[in-house]
């Protein structure tokens, strides 16, 4: 791992303690930069949990050192250890299933395993919208093919504003 690695890495960690919105914007940013992300598996079983409505989400981290800041304050969880996950593999051959089946992510969990739920179409709208914005891909307007009230509830925006100010360096007068 470099140096930079090792600093996004550091980062990550601290975020865990933000909220569900700025963790979901910092696992976009990271995902988006990475092409990776992190689940649980225990053998060939992949963690899944309910929310206190009933859904059913799959965990998922930025990196395998924020799973484990999770997964290791949930003792009934220690069986599990982080398992990466290609994005593009992801989206072609799991993204589908996951839908068909109603099973949602959970983004980014916390050390208590509190995560934004975020169904996985719109995560990876917000994913191909991140990576259009650092690629700044052509140069045009998507806005027109947003669907109105696609978002649900989540500000994109709003959270990657809010995390850029909390993180913000001070400027030199």
């Amino acid at each position: 791992m470099n140096e930079q690695d090792r600093l996004a890495e550091q980062q990550l960690l601290e975020y865990v303690q933000l909220s569900g919105a700025e963790r979901y914007a910092a696992f976009l940013e990271s995902v988006a930069r990475t092409g990776k992300f992190w689940v649980a598996v225990s053998g060939e079983f992949v963690l899944t949990l309910f929310d206190e409505d009933g859904q059913e989400l799959l965990p998922a981290w930025p990196s395998a050192a924020t799973a484990r800041a999770s997964l290791v304050r949930a003792p009934q969880l220690q069986a599990y250890a982080p398992a990466e996950r290609e994005l593009s593999a992801w989206r072609d051959r799991a993204a589908a299933s996951m839908r068909e089946a109603g099973v949602v992510v959970g983004v980014f969990p916390n050390e208590r395993m509190h995560s934004a739920a975020v169904d996985v179409a719109q995560l990876l709208a917000h994913l191909d919208d991140v990576l259009a914005d650092e690629g700044e891909l052509d140069g045009e307007d998507d806005d027109a093919a947003a669907e109105p009230g696609s978002d649900a509830g989540l500000d994109l925006e709003r959270a990657q504003r809010e995390l850029a100010q909390k993180f913000a360096k001070p400027r030199e007068p």
